[in-house]
């Protein structure tokens, strides 16, 4: 796993080019309380930081990723463009945050094509998940 500051790194390192901050918002939740609070609002408390914040752990990870599939699947089934834009923002973040550096840059360079389903694809086949479930078998650039 990444330590809390690869993590703090990455994000100053994707800051710029994530203009909606969809992928960089995932790293901070992963974060200590100390590592997150410049990112808190003011009078955030690490009592409060401590019910929220996730464990920097692949499991903890995968468990993200894996319940957010269906929803991600839905966008891209549907051909919502910006939030299926931000799903795969989202798991660029998390396959990064796994440990799976280059993998997420493959899930980076495949984020646009058929709103992000090829990207899919290859998330639930790396992490052993049926993919199928979830694609209505569609393939379009256009909605």
């Amino acid at each position: 796993m990444h330590t809390q500051q690869e993590i703090l790194t990455r994000i100053e390192k994707r800051k710029p080019d994530d203009f909606f901050g969809f992928e960089v918002s995932e790293y901070i939740d992963f974060l200590d309380f100390e590592h997150a609070r410049p990112f808190l609002v003011a009078g955030a408390t690490a009592e409060v930081w401590a019910k929220q914040q996730k464990p920097n752990t692949r499991e903890a990870v995968l468990a993200v990723m894996l319940e957010y599939m269906p929803f991600a699947w839905e966008k891209a089934n549907n051909c919502r463009g910006i939030s299926a834009n931000r799903s795969i923002a989202h798991f660029v973040a998390w396959t990064w945050l796994a440990g799976d550096d280059e993998f997420s840059r493959e899930v980076e360079s495949t984020r646009h094509e058929f709103y992000g389903k090829p990207a899919l694809i290859k998330i639930c086949e790396r992490y052993g998940w049926d993919w199928k479930q979830w694609d209505d078998g569609v393939r379009t650039n256009t909605g």
